[in-house]
């Protein structure tokens, strides 16, 4: 007993030591090469001592929201949002002294509001019945949107490519093809939620020849739609399995983040190559953090768009004509023909303010909250946070809450989880 909780607060302290130790790698790159080298996107540095002791001061109170180990999906999404949102936020704004608090400040309390929502006791999910059969139905849903997406492909005319070099003309060309209405979302429901759900499944009961099966399936999925990210999905799922089943430290994270950012940095000061860390540290980390500072800037003086380009269009003009949300940010960075995405914290605010943050943030936790209950006790923490993991990420850094939701199916994710639930772990469906 003695050991094991020896054990326990080793991994605690090393994940602390881990979570610093990267924000500190994150410090390094942002002075010494992104704000060297992209000072033109508005990556700059004015370093002031009470700006750097006070982004310090705000990073590690974030970190009270963080568990060293997964035993629910929440614990992960709580140090992914410390990694992905907090650490580059107060980042930039230690180490550009020009930079507003005010984001950073929304953006902690944002989370904190997840955090208290996840865990209150007023809903109780577990009471839920589980659905008879509800996991092979599950399996058989997802199992006929993959085989329908394969035989529409095919039918329709799409070309397949797998010349990186040319993907993102057979994109617009494929979807145009079998793409459009109903089509746009069944289609990134099926290679971001259905396929990599049977993926996860397929892990789980140990059959390897399905597993590499639906891995080639994904493979022909991305020679049509052309999104890279269709590839990494797989690979992100096989990860979580990997190191999950195994152990539940969280460890791992700031480890591997902070590897990342150290080779993209050795590329740059021993092989004097920018692209790795243009492609790793500026545009995963830095790029959505500076978004955010972006919206809430343009945003804080311009009509906010209380969600009258979405679910409240029937009754809200929207005042941006036929320019998207994400484009219009495009337009205010000078840059036309981009499309600004950001996480919920952004595209909340962009809606309606400080109570727009704050409804997103309630309505992530009490969807954690769902996520945690439906899960524990019914399957292994590692299926639920590689099922969950891909629409997580979008909505702290790339999308919409709403979007993520419809569009990029995590809806039909947290739907398929309710379904897969049995009240004993078996070999057989």
């Amino acid at each position: 007993m003695r050991t094991a909780t020896l054990r326990l607060n080793l991994n605690s302290l090393f994940f602390f030591v881990a979570m610093v130790f990267f924000r500190c790698v994150l410090d390094f790159s942002y002075s010494f090469v992104v704000a060297e080298n992209f000072s033109s996107e508005g990556f700059h540095k004015s370093f002031e001592i009470e700006s750097y002791i006070a982004s310090w001061a705000i990073y590690l109170s974030s970190l009270f929201f963080v568990r060293a180990r997964a035993e629910r999906v929440s614990h992960y999404f709580f140090v992914i949002s410390s990694l992905s949102i907090i650490a580059p936020l107060t980042s930039i704004y230690g180490l550009d002294s020009d930079r507003p608090v005010f984001p950073v400040l929304i953006s902690i309390l944002a989370v904190f509001v997840v955090y208290i929502f996840s865990r209150i006791r007023i809903f109780n999910f577990k009471l839920l019945p589980v659905v008879v059969g509800g996991r092979k139905l599950a399996i058989g849903i997802s199992f006929s949107f993959v085989a329908f997406l394969m035989l529409w492909y095919f039918y329709s005319g799409a070309k397949p490519n797998l010349n990186m070099n040319e993907v993102y003309e057979y994109r617009v060309v494929n979807s145009e093809i079998s793409g459009g209405g109903l089509f746009e979302y069944t289609n990134s429901w099926t290679f971001q939620i259905f396929s990599i759900y049977l993926i996860c499944f397929s892990l789980f009961y140990k059959r390897y020849i399905y597993f590499f099966a639906l891995l080639a399936v994904q493979i022909y999925f991305f020679s049509i739609a052309s999104h890279k990210s269709i590839l990494f999905y797989p690979l992100l799922v096989a990860g979580v399995w990997f190191y999950f089943r195994k152990s539940n430290s969280l460890l791992v994270l700031p480890l591997v983040f902070s590897l990342v950012l150290a080779v993209s940095i050795a590329s740059y000061f021993f092989y004097y190559d920018i692209w790795l860390t243009s492609l790793l540290s500026r545009r995963v980390f830095f790029v959505p953090a500076n978004l955010c500072f972006v919206y809430f800037d343009f945003f804080s003086s311009h009509p906010l768009v209380y969600w009258s380009n979405s679910i409240l269009s029937p009754f809200i003009t929207y005042e941006y004509g036929e320019v998207s949300l994400p484009r219009v940010i495009g337009e205010y960075l000078g840059k036309k023909d981009m499309a600004a995405n950001n996480g919920f914290v952004s595209s909340g605010f962009a809606h309606a303010g400080l109570w727009g943050v704050f409804l997103y943030s309630v309505i992530i936790g009490l969807i954690l909250k769902f996520i945690d209950d439906i899960s524990l006790k019914f399957f292994p923490v590692w299926l639920a946070v590689a099922i969950s993991i891909v629409p997580l990420r979008s909505l702290l850094v790339s999308s919409d809450l709403f979007t993520v939701m419809l569009t990029h199916g995590f809806g039909v994710a947290i739907f398929l989880l309710f379904l897969s639930r049995k009240r004993a772990l078996e070999s057989g469906l």
